[in-house]
């Protein structure tokens, strides 16, 4: 237990598990972890640094969450304090934490912050849900975060990922980070909304293509416009419908742009 211990309080003071934002430091990284699954590393749209995930089903949480305007935060492996954990299980009589062999036995994939409050997350994949070593690990972190630390706690598989939503997202994703708002980004989107008001029922696919080539385009080019002005969130769409299945008519303008139409109106 003192080598646990000691283990903790380094990577502790070594500054894991601590900041907010850009200044998080995880508990596990791509580097410092072996991963069963797929590792991941993403560039964050809300914390502006790369997150370091283990899993395609943590790819997909994050996405999702990273896409969630109501998201201030997120903090991915976040380690639970070891003496807190001993204490719930030493209570419940639960087998005592180790952590000698990897960073931290027991993380949270995420702490997520929504503002004044956080929801920790873990993701597990619906096959290893009648392990007895998951199970009691799960109810360890439900007890840590519900009643050591008045967090809610849920767990989230594959099931509770929206296929359609995350399929849009990972579309979006590509152009996100690295793209600015312009002026011309903006009178391209106005431009766009009143050609799409009079075709309503056309698919967006098709009115791309058909705007390449009366505008002698290459092929692809204004549905790569369209990708980047949903990406910035200039227009948006219900992503719960396919951007391969959209129609004009399920496309909008966001409040952003309606602002800028109306000072242009009054200037």
């Amino acid at each position: 237990m003192a080598k646990t211990i000691k283990n903790y309080e380094e990577l502790v003071t070594e500054g894991y598990g601590q900041g907010h934002g850009r200044d998080y430091k995880p508990c596990k990284t791509v580097q410092n972890f072996s991963s069963i699954g797929r590792s991941h590393r993403v560039q964050g749209r809300v914390s502006k640094r790369l997150h370091h995930l283990f899993s395609d089903l943590e790819l997909s949480t994050f996405l999702l969450l990273d896409w969630n305007q109501n998201v201030t935060d997120i903090r991915e492996h976040y380690p639970l304090d070891i003496y807190d954990l001993n204490s719930i299980c030493s209570r419940f009589r639960m087998k005592k934490v180790s952590v000698d062999y990897i960073p931290f036995t027991l993380s949270s994939d995420f702490l997520v912050d929504f503002g004044k409050f956080s929801i920790a997350l873990d993701t597990l994949y619906s096959k290893d849900l009648n392990k007895a070593h998951v199970i009691e690990s799960l109810e360890i972190k439900r007890r840590y975060w519900e009643e050591e630390h008045n967090t809610p706690f849920k767990l989230i598989t594959e099931k509770d990922i929206p296929a359609t939503v995350l399929e849009n997202i990972k579309w979006l994703y590509v152009e996100k980070n690295d793209l600015e708002i312009t002026n011309h980004m903006i009178d391209q989107a106005v431009y766009f909304m009143k050609e799409i008001s009079q075709y309503p029922q056309s698919s967006l696919i098709q009115f791309c293509k058909h705007s390449d080539q009366t505008q002698k385009m290459s092929i692809g080019t204004t549905l790569a416009f369209f990708r980047k002005i949903f990406a910035l969130r200039i227009l948006q769409f219900n992503l719960e419908i396919s951007y391969l299945e959209l129609k004009l008519s399920d496309i909008h303008a966001s409040n952003l742009l309606q602002n800028e139409n109306t000072v242009h109106a009054t200037n």
